[in-house]
């Protein structure tokens, strides 16, 4: 036997090995490049569900993937119109501020020159002609993409109907469901791939599982997956690029099934079909998928509303913070009044007492206002740092490993963390209790407790807050585009 005939879960396929993958093999498509198809342009969108087509009796659906699509279907439906509305929305918004900026403008221009009134009237109705054009561009956009209500016909549905009909996977029985359900959990608990980045959750390893029957049944010997994900528990990731399905995932397909798996995503799926299954799929298209982001699209919908509750309790934390300023203020103003009593007594022989007995008492008052105004201050960063995350990375990787967004260069004090000192700052950033922290990681808090102390030092800071600063206002995240197979 050759020196890599009984490792080949650790190599990536061959290109011979992919053509004959795309050709012969069992090919399945996860949720989200399924959902995917309401955010492509119709042309590019056309394409790939012809390729689809091209697949035949080849195409299989897990039961899972059929599950999470209907379920999730609607919310990208949703999500499209809200990106829409937002963006006409700026407009809108960016329109008013700066026509009411011109019009003051303009009237301290026609108190210096009498600027007749009706340059006053056109030059206003040149700043709004500006914007119309983008809201019109944009309406046209909208309406030329396609679906962007929930309630309206849907031809993407229609036509998937048609694709995959006879061709989706049956659910587990009760019986199977619950111990497939135990299973999950003691492979997300081991960081047995996939699906341990989204435990609880099981939906991947279902998918997963659902996929190596299916293949079983059929007697494959090859398995093309098509997904959209590129976390570590799919992909064997190395410095940052995409090099292969884990082997892990190799292994067990070709153990249990008695398969080669090929994992891709939808950008290398249209390249094969197009060399391989004579699909018609333009480099716009390619260019377009290439160009959707990692996390499933309905997460985005998500993100948005949990950003907005920060954003809301941010406010609330604002107003707390200047009810705090002004604790202190007054706390400042009955101490040094109090002093200057005391110290008018000393000079009057005045007994003194009494005023000694009401410093030490502000002197208490202003301590606690003090710290209450730090915490406040420390709630008020670490929200920040969280709305900041969302915006970077949203909700799918809201512990990101500090390393991966420093620049990595001598000069940074982050290089100086080890990999749990990273994940724990950049929990910190996320505004998250040591409970929290202590829960997600996991780790005991005791533990977590002697890590914040060496993060501190390392870092050669104070305070929590010192820390997150760091954190938030190092250099910009490091590219970390992946290269599929």
């Amino acid at each position: 036997m050759g020196f890599s005939a009984q490792f080949t879960h650790f190599l990536a396929p061959t290109a011979t090995e992919i053509e004959k993958a795309i050709k012969s093999g069992v090919v399945v498509f996860d949720t989200n490049v399924l959902l995917n198809l309401y955010r492509f342009a119709p042309a590019a969108r056309s394409e790939l569900l012809s390729a689809f087509e091209r697949l035949g009796d080849r195409v299989y659906v897990p039961h899972q993937v059929a599950l999470e699509f209907h379920r999730n279907r609607l919310d990208v439906i949703a999500d499209n119109q809200a990106a829409y509305q937002a963006a006409l929305d700026s407009i809108s918004a960016n329109e008013e501020r700066i026509t009411e900026e011109l019009k003051e403008k303009i009237r301290h221009l026609s108190n210096r020159i009498a600027l007749p009134e009706g340059e006053r009237e056109r030059l206003i109705a040149v700043a709004s002609a500006t914007f119309r054009p983008m809201s019109q561009a944009l309406d046209q956009l909208r309406a030329n993409h396609g679906i962007d209500d929930p309630m309206a016909d849907d031809p993407i549905l229609d036509r998937l109907e048609v694709i995959l009909s006879g061709k989706v996977g049956k659910s587990f029985s009760p019986e199977r469901e619950s111990e497939e359900q135990t299973e999950a959990a003691r492979r997300n608990s081991e960081k047995v791939p996939p699906g341990y980045k989204d435990a609880p959750k099981h939906g991947d390893y279902f998918t997963w599982k659902q996929t190596l029957d299916e293949v079983k049944a059929r007697q494959s010997g090859l398995l093309v997956f098509v997904t959209g994900d590129v976390k570590e528990d799919w992909y064997l990731r190395v410095k940052g690029k995409t090099v292969c399905a884990r082997p892990e995932l190799a292994a067990e397909a070709e153990s249990y099934a008695n398969t080669r798996l090929v994992l891709m995503r939808t950008e290398s799926f249209l390249r094969y079909a197009a060399a391989h299954l004579d699909a018609s799929v333009s480099e716009d298209t390619i260019r377009q998928a290439e160009k959707l982001p990692d996390r499933q699209p309905w997460k985005a919908a998500q993100a948005r509303k949990f950003r907005q509750n920060l954003e809301h309790h941010l406010l609330e934390i604002d107003d707390a913070l200047a009810d705090s300023m002004e604790s202190v203020a007054i706390a400042q103003k009955e101490l040094a009044e109090a002093t200057r009593l005391y110290e008018e007594s000393l000079s009057t022989g005045v007994e003194g007492s009494s005023f000694l007995e009401k410093i030490s008492l502000l002197e208490g008052v202003l301590d606690r206002a003090t710290r209450r105004h730090h915490e406040i201050q420390e709630k008020r960063q670490m929200l920040r740092g969280q709305i900041w995350a969302i915006d970077h990375f949203g909700t799918e990787q809201r512990t990101v490993d500090a390393k991966a967004i420093f620049r990595r260069n001598d000069n940074n004090p982050a290089v100086l963390l080890n990999r749990r000192e990273t994940e724990i700052l950049a929990a910190m950033s996320e505004g998250l209790t040591n409970q929290e922290i202590a829960e997600r990681l996991p780790i005991k808090v005791g533990a977590l407790a002697l890590h914040i102390r060496n993060i501190l030092h390392k870092l050669n800071v104070r305070t929590r807050v010192q820390a997150v600063d760091l954190y938030l206002a190092s250099n910009r995240p490091i590219d970390q585009s992946d290269e599929s197979i």
